[in-house]
């Protein structure tokens, strides 16, 4: 085999572990979606409050923060794809246990669901961390991370047609065989990709272990600092951006949706030129104060938008939102991924996933404490005072 085909072959197998990691992820999201999109039918057909989803996000991320201190033994006992198959199959049980006209069962999905949400970055990393390069990790992260809000975009837009003409249960029972459809064919794929190439030996980390690692990093300490600020607002824009724009806007559903929509595709490719960005022409400090900049104008914008805004003011807020707090995530993982030890990056990356989660619990309760007092406006400032202070931490070490 020449050089040549020698070259061939190996992006033809990068290419692949991307595209199957992005599969997996984007399967996951899906799941994990789901039940919010899903919540109203299932409240209406047992006679429960709609308020009941508003448990649904904290237990999810609640479990994910936990398996998060388990994941760097998981990858070393079932590899990358191996632990990324088993994110699929607790989604699977997390969708079943809701067919039940159980409230104990309904509390079992969020955890389950949150048990492979939380484990499925790490290990996707985990597989593409031997395959990336320094000039290359946060492009390829983006490509595997933007099945996030693909998995979110699908369910909003394929399940209520399902729920419309077949009913919620069937639409659960569809979701499921689909997803562990996709666990099924991969399965031939977990030996091939495990994400262990390049490893010298087995390393054991105590649970906070990669925590204390990343922080040894110049610079990473304010890193994932923003990133859990900036993770507090990403989680604010998903969970109150259109109820915003329906109660205090008076916008109609069908508009403040569209807006949401054209916020998350935005996003899609905001993660994909963020990330390209960091790995060729700034560095990833100086990536992050950009986006802390854009996300606290955005915020600010959102608070001082009145009824008589026009529409394409709004959509253009949505849109500035979406390519900032939707689109930095890839950044982290990128640098992340270029300063873990060989073959260790989705140990890592469970450090840094910490500081995800954690702004993704503690976003909303701020939101929520501000909201309930002083009115949605006043909280979307409150957010965009600690993404300010994000952003000036990054940017003071954007020379790191």
């Amino acid at each position: 085999m020449t050089l040549a085909d020698r070259s061939i072959e190996e992006r033809w197998r990068v290419g692949s572990a991307v595209a199957l990691t992005l599969l997996v992820q984007t399967a996951v999201s899906l799941q994990a979606a789901s039940v919010p999109v899903m919540a109203t039918a299932i409240a209406e057909s047992r006679g429960w409050g709609v308020t009941w989803i508003a448990l649904y996000p904290p237990i999810l991320y609640f479990a994910a923060f936990i398996v998060s201190f388990r994941v760097p033994s998981l990858l070393q006992r079932l590899g990358g794809m191996g632990l990324a198959l088993c994110c699929l199959a607790a989604g699977c049980v997390g969708l079943l246990a809701l067919l039940p006209d159980s409230t104990a069962l309904s509390a079992v999905a969020p955890l389950s669901l949150g048990l492979g949400y939380g484990a499925m970055t790490p290990a996707s990393s985990h597989i593409l961390g031997p395959r990336t390069s320094p000039n290359t990790a946060g492009l390829v992260m983006s490509i595997k991370q933007s099945g996030v809000p693909l998995g979110a975009v699908l369910a909003g837009a394929i399940l209520p047609i399902f729920i419309l003409h077949l009913g919620w249960q069937y639409a659960l029972i569809a979701l499921t065989l689909a997803t562990g459809a996709v666990a099924l064919v991969l399965l031939p794929s977990v030996a091939w990709l495990s994400g262990t190439e390049g490893a010298a030996k087995p390393v054991s980390y105590r649970p906070l272990e990669p925590v204390r690692r990343l922080f040894k990093v110049r610079g990473m300490m304010t890193l994932l600092f923003a990133t859990l600020v900036f993770t507090a607002m990403q989680l604010c824009l998903r969970s109150f951006f259109t109820v915003y724009l329906v109660k205090d806007l008076g916008l109609n559903l069908a508009t403040a949706g569209l807006a949401f929509g054209v916020s998350q595709a935005v996003g899609i490719f905001g993660q994909v030129g963020w990330a390209t960005v960091s790995d060729r022409l700034l560095s990833p400090h100086t990536v992050m104060a950009i986006v802390g900049s854009l996300m606290t104008i955005a915020a600010v914008l959102t608070a001082v938008i009145g009824p008589g805004s026009s529409v394409f003011v709004v959509i253009g807020v949505a849109a500035l939102f979406g390519i900032s707090a939707a689109g930095f995530i890839p950044v982290v993982l990128g640098e992340v991924a270029r300063h873990s030890p060989s073959g260790q990056v989705g140990a890592m990356t469970s450090g840094a996933n910490l500081f995800v989660i954690s702004g993704a619990l503690l976003g909303p309760l701020v939101f929520g404490a501000v909201s309930s007092g002083l009115g949605y406006p006043a909280a979307f400032i409150a957010l965009a005072l600690c993404t300010l202070v994000g952003t000036v931490a990054v940017a003071s070490r954007s020379g790191a």
